[in-house]
């Protein structure tokens, strides 16, 4: 059974943390994601360009060609 419940914005306004720069641009992942790109129509296994590009744009890595 689920139980729903409305938060109320003031409830959560003070809430401070989450995924910022530092978590979010790990360069041995992003090396990992480009060392298994593919493109962004393939429907092989791996990680598509436009993800690989968007966390190097982000992230302010060179891009992988």
């Amino acid at each position: 059974m689920t139980t729903l419940e409305t938060i109320d914005l003031s409830l959560v306004a003070s809430v401070t943390g989450g995924v910022g720069p530092a978590s979010r641009c790990n360069r041995a992942q992003f090396d990992w994601m480009a060392a298994h790109m593919v493109p962004d129509t393939s429907m092989k296994p791996g990680v598509q360009r436009h993800v690989v590009v968007n966390d190097a744009r982000s992230c302010g890595f060179p891009m992988p060609r």
